[in-house]
C-alpha cells in the first residue's frame, strides 16, 4: 500500500497517516483495517476500486476517508468519504492535501477532543504540520452552527470541493454530485457510487408513506445519462462492448457500479491492467484483487 500511495501522492504526510505513523483518529484507522466492519475485525469488506482508503473513522458507522482517483478518465484526482451505510455512497470533500489534512484534524478538535486544545491534539497538529496561525481559526469556525464547518476554514476558500457548495455554478471541479446538487457537465465521467440521487439517473425510488401524501419526485432523471449510469441495463456486456470498442475510461466506469461482485470485479481490473502503462494502476488492481478478489457472494448494491 506505501508503494501505491508514494507513486499517487506527492506529500509523505498522505503515507505517514495511511500507514499508521500518524494515527488522527485511532489506532484502528491505518490501512491493516481496510474493509473492517468493526474495530477489532480485519474481515475484508470491499471498496469499489475508485476509492482508495487512506484512514477509517469507526465513530459510529463505519466512514472511509481516501483518494477519488478515476483511471482512464480525465478527471482530476481529489479527496472524499465514502459511506458504507448508504449504498457505497462516494463525496468529494477535500481538492487538495491541505484541505485534506486541515479538515480531518478540525473534525478531531470538534469530535474527539471536544473543542479542547490538549496537548495530545498540538502534538498531533505537529505531526500533521498544522501551523498555529492555521490553528487560531479553529475556535471561531467551530462555534458557527451548521452543516460541514470546516468548509469555513480559510484554506477551503479557493477550490471548494463539491460537499462545500450548495449553488452548482460555484463549483469548477470533476465530480459529479452531492446530496442536493448535480453537476450535469461532469455526468459523462462520473461512476454510479458518486450519485447521491439516484432518480437523477432515472432510478424509481418509490416514494414511502401513505399513498395519498405521496408527491411528485423532488429529482427528476437528467437528459443525457451514459448507459453505465442507467437502470435496466445488462452491465457485464456492456463492459464488454467498451473494451472491443477501446473505450477504457467508460468500461473502468461501469465496473465502479451494480451488477458485480468483488471477482467479476478484479477479472475486469486484470483487464484493464493489460491495457495500461501506469505503474500505480498496475499496482493498485494486484492489490485490490489480492484483498478482495475472491470473493463472489457480495454484490455492490
Amino acid at each position: 500500500m506505501k508503494e501505491i500511495l508514494n507513486e499517487i501522492c506527492s506529500d509523505p504526510r498522505i503515507t505517514e497517516i495511511s500507514m499508521g505513523t500518524i494515527r488522527p483518529f485511532s489506532e484502528y484507522s491505518g490501512w491493516e483495517y481496510y474493509g473492517a466492519t468493526s474495530k477489532n475485525d480485519k474481515a475484508d469488506f470491499p471498496f469499489p476500486p475508485l476509492f482508495i482508503p487512506i484512514i477509517i473513522d469507526y465513530n459510529s458507522t463505519p466512514v472511509a476517508e481516501g483518494i477519488i482517483k478515476h483511471w482512464f478518465c480525465e478527471r482530476e484526482y481529489t479527496f472524499g468519504y465514502i459511506d458504507f451505510g448508504n449504498g457505497f455512497l462516494i463525496g468529494e470533500s477535500a481538492r487538495s492535501y491541505e484541505q485534506f489534512i486541515e479538515g480531518m484534524l478540525f473534525e478531531q478538535f470538534i469530535d474527539q477532543f471536544n473543542y479542547v486544545m490538549t496537548d495530545e491534539f498540538l502534538s498531533l497538529a505537529k505531526k500533521l504540520q498544522i501551523s498555529k496561525e492555521d490553528l487560531s481559526k479553529f475556535y471561531e469556525i467551530s462555534e458557527r452552527e451548521t452543516n460541514n464547518t470546516e468548509c469555513f476554514l480559510p484554506i477551503f476558500i479557493e477550490n471548494q470541493p463539491l460537499n462545500c457548495i450548495y449553488n452548482k455554478n460555484n463549483y469548477d471541479g470533476s465530480h459529479p454530485s452531492n446530496e442536493s446538487v448535480i453537476i450535469e457537465r461532469n455526468i459523462l465521467q462520473a461512476s454510479f457510487f458518486e450519485i447521491f440521487q439516484k432518480e437523477w439517473l432515472g432510478y424509481d425510488i418509490k416514494n414511502r408513506g401513505f399513498s395519498f401524501f405521496n408527491r411528485k419526485p423532488k429529482y427528476q432523471p437528467l437528459d443525457n445519462i451514459p448507459d453505465w449510469l442507467k437502470p435496466d441495463i445488462e452491465k457485464k456486456e456492456l463492459f464488454e462492448y467498451y473494451m472491443v470498442k477501446k473505450e477504457y475510461d467508460k468500461a473502468w466506469l461501469t465496473i465502479n457500479g451494480p451488477g458485480f461482485n468483488p471477482n467479476e470485479v478484479g477479472e475486469r481490473l486484470q483487464r484493464l491492467k493489460q491495457v495500461s502503462t501506469e505503474k500505480a494502476f498496475h499496482l493498485w488492481a494486484d492489490f485490490w484483487c489480492s484483498k478482495y478478489g475472491y470473493m463472489d457472494s457480495f454484490i455492490f448494491v
